[in-house]
Protein backbone atom coordinates (compact mmCIF):
# COMPACT_ATOMS: atom_id res chain seq x y z
CA UNK A 1 0.00 0.00 0.00
CA UNK A 2 1.23 3.37 -1.05
CA UNK A 3 1.34 5.75 2.29
CA UNK A 4 0.09 9.36 0.69
CA UNK A 5 -2.65 6.76 -0.75
CA UNK A 6 -4.14 5.69 2.94
CA UNK A 7 -7.73 6.81 2.58
CA UNK A 8 -8.68 5.36 5.83
CA UNK A 9 -6.13 7.61 7.47
CA UNK A 10 -7.18 10.53 5.10
CA UNK A 11 -10.38 10.52 5.84
CA UNK A 12 -9.83 10.03 10.15
CA UNK A 13 -12.41 7.52 10.63
CA UNK A 14 -13.37 5.67 13.83
CA UNK A 15 -11.47 2.02 14.56
CA UNK A 16 -15.01 0.18 13.63
CA UNK A 17 -15.36 1.67 10.54
CA UNK A 18 -11.77 0.82 10.17
CA UNK A 19 -12.15 -2.69 11.35
CA UNK A 20 -15.16 -3.29 9.08
CA UNK A 21 -13.35 -1.84 5.69
CA UNK A 22 -10.39 -3.85 6.53
CA UNK A 23 -12.81 -7.34 6.59
CA UNK A 24 -14.89 -6.05 3.84
CA UNK A 25 -11.31 -5.85 1.82
CA UNK A 26 -10.00 -8.89 2.92
CA UNK A 27 -13.50 -11.00 2.27
CA UNK A 28 -13.40 -9.65 -1.48
CA UNK A 29 -9.68 -10.68 -1.84
CA UNK A 30 -9.96 -13.59 -0.45
CA UNK A 31 -13.29 -14.50 -2.74
CA UNK A 32 -11.19 -13.74 -5.89
CA UNK A 33 -12.59 -13.33 -8.96
CA UNK A 34 -16.64 -13.97 -7.38
CA UNK A 35 -16.30 -10.85 -6.30
CA UNK A 36 -17.70 -9.43 -9.09
CA UNK A 37 -20.77 -11.01 -8.94
CA UNK A 38 -21.52 -8.35 -5.95
CA UNK A 39 -22.15 -5.54 -8.71
CA UNK A 40 -25.69 -5.80 -10.02
CA UNK A 41 -26.08 -5.07 -13.65
CA UNK A 42 -23.05 -7.49 -13.89
CA UNK A 43 -24.85 -10.08 -12.13
CA UNK A 44 -28.33 -10.00 -14.00
CA UNK A 45 -26.38 -9.91 -16.81
CA UNK A 46 -25.06 -13.22 -16.32
CA UNK A 47 -28.65 -14.94 -14.56
CA UNK A 48 -30.44 -13.19 -17.40
CA UNK A 49 -28.79 -14.15 -20.34
CA UNK A 50 -26.18 -16.95 -19.56
CA UNK A 51 -25.43 -17.92 -23.27
CA UNK A 52 -23.58 -15.06 -24.79
CA UNK A 53 -21.23 -15.14 -21.33
CA UNK A 54 -20.71 -18.70 -21.70
CA UNK A 55 -20.24 -18.29 -25.30
CA UNK A 56 -17.26 -15.52 -24.62
CA UNK A 57 -15.81 -17.25 -21.99
CA UNK A 58 -15.52 -20.34 -24.62
CA UNK A 59 -14.03 -18.01 -27.37
CA UNK A 60 -11.88 -16.82 -24.72
CA UNK A 61 -10.28 -19.64 -23.08
CA UNK A 62 -9.91 -20.96 -26.89
CA UNK A 63 -8.39 -18.10 -27.67
CA UNK A 64 -5.71 -18.10 -24.61
CA UNK A 65 -5.06 -21.57 -25.55
CA UNK A 66 -4.35 -21.23 -29.04
CA UNK A 67 -1.61 -18.17 -28.07
CA UNK A 68 0.07 -19.97 -25.32
CA UNK A 69 0.46 -22.70 -28.03
CA UNK A 70 1.60 -19.82 -30.54
CA UNK A 71 4.38 -18.61 -28.37
CA UNK A 72 5.61 -22.06 -27.27
CA UNK A 73 6.19 -23.10 -30.80
CA UNK A 74 7.52 -19.67 -32.14
CA UNK A 75 10.76 -19.96 -29.86
CA UNK A 76 10.66 -23.84 -30.28
CA UNK A 77 11.06 -23.15 -33.96
CA UNK A 78 13.46 -19.85 -34.11
CA UNK A 79 16.65 -20.88 -36.03
CA UNK A 80 20.10 -20.22 -35.42
CA UNK A 81 19.91 -16.26 -36.68
CA UNK A 82 16.45 -15.47 -34.77
CA UNK A 83 14.34 -16.04 -37.79
CA UNK A 84 11.13 -17.81 -37.22
CA UNK A 85 10.63 -20.77 -39.96
CA UNK A 86 7.22 -19.71 -41.22
CA UNK A 87 6.77 -23.20 -42.62
CA UNK A 88 5.47 -24.85 -39.41
CA UNK A 89 2.20 -26.22 -40.65
CA UNK A 90 1.05 -26.88 -37.00
CA UNK A 91 2.05 -22.73 -36.48
CA UNK A 92 0.23 -21.50 -39.26
CA UNK A 93 -2.90 -23.54 -38.10
CA UNK A 94 -2.48 -22.02 -34.88
CA UNK A 95 -2.87 -18.56 -36.57
CA UNK A 96 -5.55 -19.31 -38.70
CA UNK A 97 -7.62 -20.60 -36.45
CA UNK A 98 -6.86 -17.93 -34.10
CA UNK A 99 -7.97 -15.23 -36.69
CA UNK A 100 -10.80 -17.35 -37.16
CA UNK A 101 -11.75 -17.07 -33.61
CA UNK A 102 -11.38 -13.33 -33.59
CA UNK A 103 -13.52 -12.81 -36.98
CA UNK A 104 -16.55 -14.63 -35.54
CA UNK A 105 -15.99 -12.49 -31.95
CA UNK A 106 -16.09 -9.35 -34.08
CA UNK A 107 -19.09 -10.55 -36.00
CA UNK A 108 -20.91 -11.17 -32.77
CA UNK A 109 -20.55 -7.84 -31.15
CA UNK A 110 -21.08 -6.38 -34.17
CA UNK A 111 -24.94 -7.99 -33.91
CA UNK A 112 -24.85 -6.54 -30.26
CA UNK A 113 -23.99 -3.10 -31.38
CA UNK A 114 -20.39 -2.97 -30.71
CA UNK A 115 -18.15 -0.53 -33.20
CA UNK A 116 -15.22 -2.00 -32.57
CA UNK A 117 -13.54 -3.69 -35.90
CA UNK A 118 -9.81 -3.92 -35.25
CA UNK A 119 -8.69 -7.93 -34.83
CA UNK A 120 -5.90 -6.43 -32.54
CA UNK A 121 -8.29 -4.23 -30.22
CA UNK A 122 -10.60 -7.07 -29.84
CA UNK A 123 -7.64 -9.55 -29.37
CA UNK A 124 -5.92 -7.37 -26.48
CA UNK A 125 -9.44 -6.65 -24.88
CA UNK A 126 -9.87 -10.88 -24.74
CA UNK A 127 -6.08 -11.40 -23.42
CA UNK A 128 -6.05 -8.80 -20.69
Amino acid sequence: MIPERNLMEACDINNKLHRKWVADITDMLEEGPGVVLRLEKIRKAIVGSPEPMLWYSKKRMELEMLYLESLKRTAEFRDVNDMLNNSDFVLNSIRFRLEEILIEVRQRTIQEGCSVHDLECISNAMLM
